[in-house]
């Protein structure tokens, strides 16, 4: 009779590190490692500096472009929404080109923006472009942040 009451107790306390052992096993939605497209058009990007020739110009060119007034929105639909305060909405279409590692920006448009992509995570968005238009010889990059 011991020896059936100790079994008892025996498989209870099994049973119990068992069940207390198992961990909670619901399915994680985040994706561990985002593609790029989810990781643009997760969220707004803010704009949030300004460097030329790997240096921070943002306070020098604040009063002619504050980039902390600047807002982007890409959506997974192919569409953009940019914003910069005082200015009007403006909106188009993006694609990726060349493996994901530019962004162009309305491509049907007699004048489209081809932004090279420097750094895509989660929190931060670098882009590098000829925003001056001199023919590729002076780019600039425009960071974002969520």
């Amino acid at each position: 009779m011991k020896k059936l009451q100790f079994l008892s107790y025996l498989f209870a306390a099994l049973f119990m590190v068992t069940m207390v052992s198992c961990d909670d096993d619901d399915d994680d939605t985040t994706n561990p490692n985002p593609d790029k497209e989810t990781l643009l058009t997760a969220k707004v990007w803010n704009g949030s500096k300004v460097y030329y020739q790997n240096a921070d110009f943002t306070e020098q060119v604040k009063e002619l472009f504050d980039i902390s007034t600047t807002t982007i929105k890409f959506n997974a639909d192919g569409t953009y929404t940019a914003s910069m305060s005082g200015e009007d909405d403006e909106t188009g279409t993006w694609e990726f080109a060349s493996n994901d590692t530019k962004i162009v920006m309305d491509s049907e448009s007699s004048d489209p923006i081809t932004v090279d992509i420097n750094t895509l995570t989660a929190t931060e968005l670098w882009v590098e472009g000829d925003f001056l238009e001199t023919g590729g010889q002076e780019t600039i990059e425009l960071r974002f942040v969520h």
